[in-house]
């Protein structure tokens, strides 16, 4: 990414980004997604009385399974 100067300084959004790569950030990120994979995982694991139960279709849990991890 290049750095984006206006009038000699950072771009605002420039300086907005560089605050959030923090470590404490990137954690939460990583977590994130883990929770993602095992939430997916899981949801694939289940079978179709309790897909009926929650009111979801293979069809649902085949889309939402397939998704890669970094995707809501």
């Amino acid at each position: 990414m290049a750095i984006l100067r206006q009038r000699g300084t950072i771009s605002p959004r420039l300086a907005s980004m560089s605050g959030s790569f923090s470590f404490k950030t990137i954690f939460a990120t990583i977590s994130l997604w883990s929770d993602r994979i095992r939430q997916r995982r899981d949801l694939a694991e289940l079978d179709d009385f309790m897909l009926r139960d929650l009111g979801l279709s293979r069809r649902d849990v085949r889309w939402e399974s397939s998704k890669p991890f970094w995707w809501h």
